[in-house]
């Protein structure tokens, strides 16, 4: 039965697909049995090759070595040497293991006890002994030619990996190297046997590794990423990450007919989620704007962009009580004549100037508003009384300096009268300390102007 969708059926090709998997499978221990070949076989072959070299060694650096052999010293060891032939003879039994096999009659072997067993000669381990630059002994096996490098040197990297050779230096009675003593153990037959019989299982285990894996991917894996992508798709509607779903839609890789039949009405559920989602964010985006315009309207000055006197009093409602209070009421010195002269163009243009001071001199640290006119506010704490008193000395110098450049009129200055009240532990309200600022400012005002009066039970006056 073909599928709408035309996708293959997954339950057919899993049974198709069962027979051969399971067959393949069943090779998979060869990687394990070649592993183990690789790891027990190596190092036996290196500790027999070092018990032969360090039993031939024994022999030559014991204390009566010399004497049986007819010299004075280890290094006068040569051909000439009396004895030197049974020395080559015992160093010749290190490398051959002697054993008996019994006769075959017919298909059975004869008992040893009837004494028609027949001896046997195996050869285990290549030797070669090298004496103060000489070579002394050189297996039969090995090639009489070259170097006992090049005599040792194997046919093929499988014989160099289980047949290493080990390497014994010679030290005389001074300590001083004099020779070496090359072995390794002999690949016979066996070896070679086992070696490529380790091959041919890798092969077949690798083979077999590898036919399932291409299995899983034909089968498995594409169930897998898809059902993955289901559920992403689905979890993400969940948690309202859609966006990117929204623009593209559900996107599947080469799946099962059951698996895209669900990837389709899951691109349902999303065309109808985004056609919803879409409203709402017109919806939203109306809201916010309203709001955004909404808030700027209700708590900044549209002119001079400081706080308007209604949010500034919000700001300062929960801090009257912090210490080092300092509340400071600033008003443009002879504002009036300013836009009787050069126009309210003018005078806006000298109020948006004068909030731009403003700003710099206090940065972040200040409240600054605009309570209606040309009249300003600046609220700090945490600052002793003399460093609120040198802050607004500082203002109105840097008042006094600016210069507001005017449509056809060049540039003019200004000055600027400011009543300031300063509360180490403040328990007033705010209509108590803005009466207090106020009467500063006027004291500020009725002084000559452009100076700072700082408020207390007696009106302290500061002239500038």
């Amino acid at each position: 039965m073909t599928n709408p969708t035309g996708s293959r059926s997954l339950s057919r090709l899993i049974r198709r697909s069962m027979n051969s998997s399971t067959l393949f499978t069943i090779l998979v221990f060869a990687v394990i049995v070649t592993i183990l070949l690789s790891i027990v076989i190596r190092p036996l072959a290196q500790l027999g090759a070092q018990l032969v070299a360090h039993s031939t060694m024994r022999e030559m650096t014991s204390p009566a070595f010399p004497g049986n052999h007819g010299i004075e010293r280890l290094e006068d060891l040569s051909p000439d040497a009396s004895g030197f032939q049974r020395w080559w003879e015992t160093v010749e039994r290190q490398e051959v293991v002697n054993y008996r096999i019994p006769l075959i009659d017919g298909d059975e072997p004869l008992v040893y006890d009837e004494g028609r067993e027949m001896p046997r000669e195996l050869h285990t381990v290549d030797l070669i002994v090298e004496l103060d630059g000489r070579e002394l002994y050189r297996s039969a096996y090995l090639s009489p030619s070259g170097t006992a490098e090049e005599a040792i040197r194997e046919r093929n990297w499988l014989y160099e990996y289980f047949n290493k050779p080990y390497l014994a230096p010679i030290v005389n009675d001074e300590g001083r190297e004099i020779g070496l003593i090359t072995s390794r153990i002999y690949p016979p037959l066996l070896v070679e046997i086992v070696g490529v019989t380790a091959v041919l299982m890798l092969l077949l285990g690798l083979l077999c590794f590898y036919v399932n894996y291409l299995l899983g991917k034909l089968l498995i894996g594409p169930m897998q990423r898809s059902l993955g992508q289901l559920r992403n798709v689905f979890r993400r509607l969940a948690d309202g990450d859609v966006d990117e779903l929204f623009e593209n839609g559900v996107r599947m890789d080469r799946s099962y007919s059951e698996i895209e039949e669900i990837a389709v009405e899951a691109d349902r559920i999303i065309d109808n989620t985004k056609m919803y989602m879409g409203q709402l964010r017109e919806k939203n985006e109306e809201l916010e704007a309203q709001k955004k315009v909404l808030t700027l309207h209700a708590t900044i000055d549209g002119l001079t962009g400081l706080f308007n006197r209604r949010h500034f009093l919000e700001l300062l409602a929960g801090r009257l009580e912090e210490p080092g209070l300092t509340l400071a009421l600033l008003d443009i010195d002879d504002f009036k004549r300013i836009n009787d002269t050069y126009g309210h163009a003018a005078g806006d243009v000298i109020l948006e100037g004068f909030a731009g001071v403003l700003r710099e001199a206090f940065g972040g640290r200040a409240v600054a508003g605009r309570f209606g006119g040309e009249e300003f506010a600046v609220f700090l704490t945490g600052v002793p009384e003399s460093e609120a008193l040198d802050g607004a000395e500082r203002l109105r110098r840097a008042i006094g300096s600016a210069r507001f450049e005017l449509p056809r009129h060049g540039s003019i200055g200004v000055t600027s009268s400011i009543g300031m009240v300063w509360a180490r532990h403040n328990r007033g309200t705010f209509e108590e300390l803005y009466q207090l600022a106020d009467a500063a400012l006027y004291a500020s005002k009725a002084a000559g102007k452009n100076r700072v009066t700082l408020a207390d039970d007696s009106l302290l006056r500061r002239e500038g």
